[in-house]
């Protein structure tokens, strides 16, 4: 899921009530995972007394569902007793995010692609001919030779196909007489 807008909130505690914060801040995290448009979500301290929350949205109705949502009201609920100052809400455009577990969208080319894959890679293919691959090592995911295998992909519209190759693989097997799964 894209990220465009986020919050920043910053918290000054009350001399006494740092410890009231982080836990209140931690209790803040089982009610916004009820929230799907809230993508990420940061309960941070910066300082002894200092504190804030960071959190991200794929767009602005989303951050308005949690601006009026459970967190923010229990937040303004409390801020006479727990801060210092009232909090400091921020809105923010997110100009470019990595987030854990995203796919990566592989912009086509041409009419074929050469899609390099790692053991436990994920390859979805749209009916559209859109490819996104979610892989366990993102680092390594656009390096060929740092792929088990590559694959080379093109769709044909008129047909509704889509073409699958498998190319040599990569990864030095030639050790190996027979494969089995695992190897």
């Amino acid at each position: 899921m894209d990220v465009n807008v986020a919050l920043f909130v910053r918290l000054e505690a009350k001399p006494g009530k740092e410890e009231d914060v982080a836990r209140f801040l931690r209790e803040g995290l089982q009610i916004v995972q009820a929230e799907p448009a809230t993508v990420a979500w940061f309960a941070i301290r910066m300082g002894p007394s200092t504190f804030g929350i960071f959190d991200a949205f794929p767009d602005e109705p989303g951050r308005q569902a949690h601006l009026a949502g459970r967190v923010a009201a229990a937040l303004m609920e409390q801020a006479p007793e727990l801060f210092a100052q009232p909090p400091k809400i921020e809105k923010i455009d997110v100009l470019a995010a990595k987030l854990p577990g995203q796919p990566r969208i592989i912009k086509k080319s041409g009419p074929e692609e050469r899609i390099p894959l790692q053991v436990g890679t994920e390859l979805r293919i749209r009916n559209n001919g859109e490819i996104s691959v979610d892989n366990p090592e993102v680092e390594l995911a656009t390096q060929p030779e740092a792929a088990d295998a590559v694959v080379s992909y093109r769709f044909d519209p008129k047909a509704g196909l889509h073409i699958l190759h498998l190319l040599d693989p990569v990864a030095d097997h030639e050790h190996m007489r027979v494969h089995r799964r695992g190897d």
